[in-house]
């Protein structure tokens, strides 16, 4: 197993180890539980069994999940290229997965899958690793220091395609009620960290504003 530090920004804060690393608190995502949604659509949900946190896997493709217990997804067609992986109501701290790469004939199909982690208080991080269609292509991520995952996104390298990704797993899961201001849910400052759009949006108003001020005092 290889574990490799974030660069960058995030340095500090994710860790993901290249293999199967179980948690002490984690859970398996079920989809033939009460909530779920197991597809064929461009967005599945299941539940963790313990947790009840609801998490979704969107694609650009239609997306099925074969599997009557622990998450496997697969897409409508049989390949795939990209995945999200969201929570509507948490937010978690370490994400386990296995994404198997379409072999169909011939020598092994080697590429790589980038997989950026959207956090709760900082910045994205972004992680390539490189995958094969012969053997297992674990990669554990694990959200240091107090950070959370609000979500995580897998794109294949061109020419390659997921067969399915399975064996998905969260720990430390949270629950966060609508409004909630605990500081698992919510950024440094007490309140949910604006995405860098939003950011944006607020700069021109204020920039606005003063352009304004400006000229009632002349």
């Amino acid at each position: 197993m290889l574990a490799l530090a974030l660069a960058g920004n995030a340095a500090a804060t994710l860790l993901f180890t290249i293999g199967n690393v179980p948690q002490a608190d984690e859970e398996n995502i079920i989809f033939n539980g009460a909530g779920s949604q197991p597809g064929p659509d461009t967005t599945v949900t299941g539940i963790t069994n313990q947790s009840d946190l609801v998490v979704a896997f969107s694609s650009s493709e239609n997306l099925v999940t074969p599997a009557n217990g622990q998450a496997r997804i697969e897409a409508e067609d049989g390949a795939f290229t990209d995945l999200s992986i969201s929570v509507t109501n948490g937010t978690f701290g370490d994400f386990i997965f296995n994404p198997n790469i379409l072999h169909t004939t011939g020598p092994a199909v080697t590429g790589t899958v980038t997989v950026t982690v959207s956090l709760a208080n900082e910045l994205p991080g972004v992680f390539t690793y490189d995958v094969s269609s012969a053997g297992q292509n674990f990669l554990t991520i694990v959200a240091t220091n107090g950070e959370r995952m609000t979500g995580i996104t897998l794109t294949t390298s061109t020419g390659i395609s997921f067969s399915s990704v399975e064996q998905n797993r969260i720990s430390s899961p949270f629950l966060c009620p609508e409004g909630s201001t605990d500081p698992l849910c919510t950024g440094p400052t007490g309140g949910v960290v604006p995405e860098p759009g939003i950011l944006a949006l607020m700069g021109l108003g204020l920039a606005g504003l003063a352009g304004v001020r400006r000229r009632k005092s002349r």
